[in-house]
């Protein structure tokens, strides 16, 4: 009975699920062909309410259709279908004028029903929109009550619009300051208590509140700036119009934004009305969003371990490249500094690399390792940080097969171990030591120009000058030990002296000599463990304890390649946790593909402020 009474009625009064099905029955049919089967007589009921097999295989309806259809059609069942105005497809617009016409309420009433149903300023969520939106029905209500030929047409004008921002204001105001409006329409003295009075507010010919300041001989300022229109602190109207502003002046500031609003609008409090605006933008969220950051991780057990000998632990970097000359009439070369850095004593090995490519790298390695011995571990990095800055040195970090240096270095019994890309800060005990030994070299070079064998020869002076340098502090009193320099575990001096020319005594033999270098080894030692580790304890940088990032969390993935606005979005598939458990790397799905990047260049939003 439901479908016959929709279909026997208007489809456009329905909603639209069963308007559109509606329409297109009465499209393909008639609505008198419909008619409505009685329960009894519906083959359709009697699964739809249960039955038994048995009695399905003997039922008559159901094998044989009901009886009326072997029958003439002027003898089949008639159905009388009512309407009713009471049915919850109809809808709510159609209702409320069924109610209206039944009510016989006035057509005034009508149109402020309307009005609060559909040009509520909380349904819109642009101030330019909302205007517009309003200035169109403004235009409709004019029309209508015009003739044919005087009715306006095409795009809406300026004043119309303005027209409009002038209702939507005093609608604000009136809803605000009721009492102030009433004694400045008498011309009466404000309260004392209003929040208006120190603005000496007055009316304008339209009907607008304004401020009536002291800048009204100000000719050489607009009519706004100098009665600017006071608009209401908690009002939706109020936040439409800053936003409005605030997207406009792109997202500047609160400072900036204020001061364009200014020019024709006056808000009690506008600093906090912006801010607020501004905690709500979503672009502004993106644009502020800070990296990630946590507490300083402890120092690996390759750091503070006290090994045998030096270079046991050893992280390696790239510097250059270094511009060497070939001879007269050959083109110049470009050379690497490969640097290998003792990650318990701090000395380090400079080599010369001839090339981009991992061949020339690992043969940079193999005579570290004939000269300093095999190290156990070592630390490099990976990705296009290799070298930050240049560009060139990105490249020879793409040749170098990791592949191959695994393979190669695995057979030997070492680790490899490659920090996460763009992180920096994990290999800072090597960065540092690049920075001196290209700060020491271009010392010693300084704009010459050099064959490989003053370059090699330069790097070894570098390496002198920095296996010199004090690892403890040095006091003023001569009687104490001299500072320790990573010089003392290489071979036993501070270094930038020769040693003497012969140390045979009558007094020892080789070996007692050996015994007395052992004793002077751990000595060093010592003095290492209780002078230069203790040092280590603190740290100078990131000293809080943040939450840590979960997987599925929503960040924005910071790139040095692209301006902030452009900064790609992520998700979290796989947190990395250190040896304390937080943690300082994770897996990012971006565009389709995983990459593994450090905290530091993840900014997560505000979608899971749940920390």
């Amino acid at each position: 009975m439901n479908v016959l009474h929709w279909i026997r009625n208007r489809s456009t009064i329905f909603k639209p699920f069963v308007a559109n099905r509606i329409g297109e029955i009465q499209y393909h049919s008639n609505p008198i062909q419909w008619r409505h089967v009685q329960g009894k007589q519906n083959p359709a009921d009697i699964l739809s309410r249960g039955c038994s097999i048995s009695y399905l295989e003997t039922n008559e309806l159901w094998w044989n259709a009901p009886e009326f259809l072997k029958k003439n059609e002027c003898e089949w069942p008639k159905s009388k279908v009512e309407f009713s105005h009471e049915n919850s497809e109809i809808k709510k617009s159609k209702q409320m004028q069924f109610e209206v016409q039944t009510m016989h309420t006035q057509s005034a009433d009508v149109q402020t029903c309307i009005e609060e149903w559909r040009l509520d300023p909380k349904r819109y969520s642009s101030w330019t929109k909302l205007v517009r939106v309003y200035a169109w029905v403004m235009r409709f209500v004019e029309n209508c009550k015009r003739t044919k030929t005087a009715r306006i047409e095409g795009q809406l004008g300026a004043n119309e619009i303005h027209d409009a921002e002038v209702k939507l204001i005093i609608k604000a105001q009136r809803s605000h300051y009721k009492e102030e409006f009433t004694c400045l329409s008498k011309q009466k003295e404000l309260p004392k208590d209003s929040k208006l009075i120190k603005l000496n507010p007055k009316i304008d010919g339209e009907g607008v509140i304004r401020s009536d300041g002291r800048l009204k001989y100000a000719e050489m300022l607009s009519y706004d700036c100098r009665y600017p229109v006071i608009l209401p602190r908690h009002d939706w109207i109020t936040e439409l119009i800053v936003r409005h502003f605030h997207e406009d002046s792109g997202h500047s500031g609160t400072n900036y934004t204020l001061s364009v609003l200014s020019t024709q609008y006056w808000i009690p409090s506008a600093r906090e009305v912006i801010r607020a605006v501004e905690n709500k933008c979503t672009k502004c969220k993106l644009r502020k969003a800070r990296p990630k950051e946590q507490i300083m991780a402890p120092l690996p057990n390759i750091r503070h371990n006290m090994p045998l000998r030096a270079f046991v632990h050893v992280a390696v970097d790239y510097a250059g490249p270094f511009v060497t000359v070939q001879g007269r009439g050959k083109r110049r070369e470009k050379r690497y500094l490969c640097l290998f850095t003792c990650l318990s004593t701090r000395a380090v090995h400079l080599e010369i690399a001839f090339g981009m490519d991992v061949d020339s790298f690992l043969n940079a390695f193999y005579r570290m390792v004939s000269r300093r011995g095999l190290p156990k571990t070592m630390l490099s990095d990976n990705g296009s940080n290799f070298v930050r800055a240049d560009k060139e040195l990105k490249q020879l970090l793409q040749c170098l097969d990791q592949d191959k240096i695994i393979e190669n270095t695995a057979n030997k019994g070492i680790q490899w171990q490659f920090i996460p890309p763009f992180a920096p800060h994990w290999g800072g005990v090597h960065e540092i030591m690049i920075k001196s030994a290209k700060r020491a070299t271009y010392a010693i070079l300084q704009n010459a120009s050099v064959t490989d064998e003053e370059l090699m020869t330069a790097f070894a002076g570098a390496e002198g000058l920095i296996n010199s340098r004090p690892l403890t502090y040095q006091t003023s009193n001569p009687a104490d030990c001299i500072p320790l320099t990573p010089n003392h575990f290489l071979h036993g001096q501070i270094g930038g002296k020769f040693a003497p020319e012969s140390v045979d005594t009558t007094e020892f033999s080789p070996r007692k000599r050996w015994r007395r270098i052992q004793e002077l080894v751990r000595h060093f030692w010592n003095r290492w463990l209780h002078e230069w580790l203790p040092s280590l304890r603190t740290s100078k940088n990131w000293h809080r304890i943040n939450p840590d990032l979960k997987v599925n969390d929503v960040v924005i993935v910071t790139s040095n390649d692209l301006p902030r606005a452009q900064w790609p979005l992520g998700r979290i598939t796989r947190v990395h946790t250190s040896r304390d458990g937080h943690v300082r790397a994770a897996n990012v799905l971006m565009n389709g593909k995983e990459f593994v990047r450090p905290i530091t260049k993840l900014c997560p939003l505000e979608i899971n402020a749940d920390d």
